[in-house]
């Protein structure tokens, strides 16, 4: 795949055009390419569920509202509702970090001399990295004992472990984000 570039000599001679053959560039490993496009494809993907369950929650909400101006409301909505808002706010969490999404504050980092900003912000993703890899495994591990004791949720008798399990995904997406993240801050200097 060619690339063009131009380049102004001086301002009597026109621009010349150089192309540029991608097959001319550095191999690269491929490992972490690898990597990233597995981490953006997973969050791209839950995003998106995130997306459809935040949708999925406005037309419960609007449709019920409807509803009971006519008749009962709906059995379960509460627990729909929370359900699709935990799905909403779990999985866009690796997207958002992935899109600084997420609330950083630099008032103090950006005098930092470069080495030190990038240790310091190296230091505060793998202290998040293992936090949140924490948070997924005890949510993983709460999701198995809501199986084994059979718990159902009141209203609508229905058995959610799953869920809870699926939000741990959302939780090591995140922790994949994070990882993504440090590595592009060492790969800047290069």
């Amino acid at each position: 795949m060619a690339t063009e570039q131009s380049i102004q000599l001086d301002t009597e001679n026109p621009k010349i055009t150089a192309h540029i053959d991608s097959t001319d560039a550095p191999p690269s490993t491929g490992k972490p390419n690898i990597f990233f496009r597995i981490t953006d494809s997973l969050n791209q993907g839950l995003a998106f569920i995130a997306g459809l369950s935040l949708i999925c929650m406005m037309l419960l909400v609007v449709f019920n509202s409807i509803k009971r101006l006519f008749s009962d409301p709906i059995a379960g909505t509460v627990e729909l509702v929370c359900w699709l808002g935990a799905m909403t706010a779990v999985f866009s969490l690796g997207y958002a970090q992935l899109h600084k999404g997420h609330v950083f504050i630099d008032l103090l980092i950006v005098k930092f001399p470069s080495g030190l900003q990038k240790l310091t912000h190296s230091m505060v993703n793998v202290i998040s990295i293992l936090f949140f890899a924490m948070a997924g495994w005890q949510i993983t591990l709460y999701g198995m004992g809501l199986k084994q004791s059979g718990v159902v949720s009141e209203t609508m008798q229905v058995a959610f472990y799953p869920l809870v399990i699926l939000c741990s995904i959302g939780f090591f997406s995140l922790v994949l984000a994070l990882i993504k993240e440090t590595i592009e801050v060492w790969r800047e200097a290069r």
